[in-house]
């Protein structure tokens, strides 16, 4: 029993929960789940088990189900939370993105997701219009949305009590806040009109306000929400977030969020000690660029091709799964932690340029899960950061050996054979990375790839400049 409601119960609860709201509560949170239908039913006046039963048997009102979703979601807030992530903000995302339209088309989009009551929301246009004198001469969209009807109500109005304010500098207050009485102080009309506040779910399938689809937003902060969803809706909703960001755009999540971000199209990047998130699709490549004729989906069988290069692999290497360490013993005690956690810390200390201890960082979490193709092709990535093409061809065609449809180890070696001149085989693998991505839709996130669209992929391959033996020499 969890305060007199059983866990059959709960769990029928939560999955009615999910399915008419998205919203998911672990076991772990059943205590929370528990408190807030208790609350609800005190809300509507009537007893926990009659309220229960109004649940179960989907007989709430549509006034009832809005009372529910506001106890279920009701979120602690103020202005500037987290000084670490709005120094960031004020010292180097914001004033990127300013400076290089300042001069253009001086427009600015970001989005609060789950905006709770709005401070979240104000503090951003607090930190806009510091950082740019001139705004009312620029395009800036500032959305702010939530489910939680109650909490949108208080954010529009702009009306806020001390607590609000904890840790705030009181030039913040003065400058931009009205004192109403001893209690409570109302934001000044300027930053409220910056500000747009809607009702939407996070869960829905299509992110539209007011008639328009969200998207190209430069910045999207979804912040101690995530929690509130079931695995597979948060996985659904980052990649919302990543079609709804403009190339080189920011998600901004909680450090506790951190993991959910693991395997998505979004680039961690580690600034001021805490990990944001980079929608990152290079424009340029290294490699030249190849002639657009030189693929004849009609020549070689798909199929065919892709598995007879599986068995060229397989013949190359002598596969045992592991890299360099043989035993559990060679690994340090306090090192045996989670898998995805050390793909975290891998990913962590090579974007702080800390090659080596990246690589035995991803070691370790190959010998944790061994026939896991995307810790070998974490590793590969590694390597070619080191310059280590050799090492990184043979830790690619482990992963095709592992998984034959990897596309971008098929796109990776392809561009590590060009380096090394050997056209032919540089054509083999690319002429398999279209082969796979014909299984896709063009606007698909190619898996793995942290970068791009299928479509862009495919074009980047065709606009490869292919000079090589194949075709006669330079």
């Amino acid at each position: 029993m969890t305060n007199n409601i059983s866990k059959n119960v709960l769990h029928k609860i939560n999955k009615f929960i999910e399915t008419r709201f998205g919203l998911y509560f672990t076991e772990k949170r059943f205590k929370d789940l528990s408190r807030s239908i208790s609350n609800a039913a005190k809300q509507k006046n009537i007893g926990l088990e009659e309220y229960t039963n109004l649940i179960l048997l989907n007989k709430l009102s549509k006034e009832d189900l809005k009372n529910l979703v506001t106890c279920l979601t009701i979120g602690e807030t103020y202005f500037f939370r987290d000084k670490k992530l709005f120094d960031s903000m004020r010292q180097r995302i914001l004033p990127d993105i300013i400076n290089e339209r300042k001069y253009g088309s001086k427009h600015l989009k970001i989005w609060s997701s789950g905006c709770s009551s709005g401070e979240e929301a104000y503090s951003i246009a607090i930190l806009v219009k510091e950082l740019i004198p001139d705004y009312k001469n620029w395009d800036i969209e500032i959305i702010a949305t939530d489910i939680n009807h109650s909490s949108l109500s208080k954010a529009k109005k702009g009306i806020y009590s001390e607590w609000s304010f904890r840790g705030v500098d009181l030039g913040i207050k003065s400058k931009y806040f009205i004192r109403m009485d001893d209690m409570r102080y109302k934001i000044k009309d300027d930053i409220l009109k910056l500000v747009k506040f809607h009702s939407l779910n996070l869960a829905d399938s299509t992110y539209i306000l007011d008639g328009n689809i969200i998207k190209n937003m430069d910045i999207i902060f979804c912040r101690n929400v995530l929690i509130y969803f079931s695995k597979y809706q948060v996985n659904k909703i980052i990649n919302r977030f990543y079609n709804s960001t403009v190339n080189g755009g920011w998600l901004v999540v909680a450090p506790t969020e951190s993991l959910f971000l693991n395997n998505s199209s979004f680039r961690s990047v580690n600034i001021n000690d805490m990990f944001l998130y980079n929608k990152s699709i290079k424009k340029n490549n290294p490699v030249k660029l190849f002639n657009n004729n030189i693929f004849d989906n009609n020549s070689i069988e798909k199929e065919l091709v892709i598995q007879n290069e599986m068995r060229t692999y397989q013949s190359d290497l002598e596969f045992n799964g592991d890299i360099t360490i043989k035993s559990e013993e060679e690994l340090p005690k306090d090192d045996k932690i989670n898998v995805q956690e050390l793909e975290i810390i891998s990913r962590s200390l090579a974007n702080e340029g800390r090659l080596e201890e990246a690589i035995e960082c991803c070691k370790k979490a190959i010998f944790i899960d061994k026939i896991n193709p995307f810790y070998y092709y974490l590793l590969a990535s590694i390597q070619q950061e080191q310059g280590n093409i050799s090492e990184a061809i043979i830790t690619l065609k482990k992963v095709i050996y592992l998984d034959s449809n990897f596309i971008m180890a098929y796109f990776d070696l392809g561009n590590l054979n060009l380096k090394q001149d050997k056209h032919i085989q540089a054509f083999k693998n690319f002429k398999n990375v279209i082969a796979l991505l014909d299984n896709f839709n063009e606007e698909d996130i190619v898996p793995y790839s942290e970068e791009m669209t299928v479509g862009g992929l495919k074009q980047m391959i065709k606009n490869i400049d292919y000079k090589g033996v194949f075709y006669g020499k330079k």
